[in-house]
């Protein structure tokens, strides 16, 4: 098995990260699967929720509301 090595990659951020760096009352508009994932980190955290509503043209509206 040939595997190679990386160094200095940095890891993506979390959708919680994402989250945190908004202020409640902010909202972002988002794919399927990104509204799933900030979907997730959100249920998966006591410090952020959110909501969300889908728009006409299938996409999601997700606000901070904690």
């Amino acid at each position: 098995m040939d595997l190679k090595i990386e160094k200095n990659i940095p890891m993506p951020k979390s959708g919680l990260t994402f989250l945190k760096s908004m202020e409640v009352g902010d909202s972002v508009v988002c794919s399927t699967s990104q509204y799933h994932t900030l979907r997730t980190s959100a249920n998966n955290s006591q410090s952020v929720k959110v909501s969300a509503r889908q728009e006409k043209d299938g996409l999601y509206r997700v606000w901070r509301v904690k």
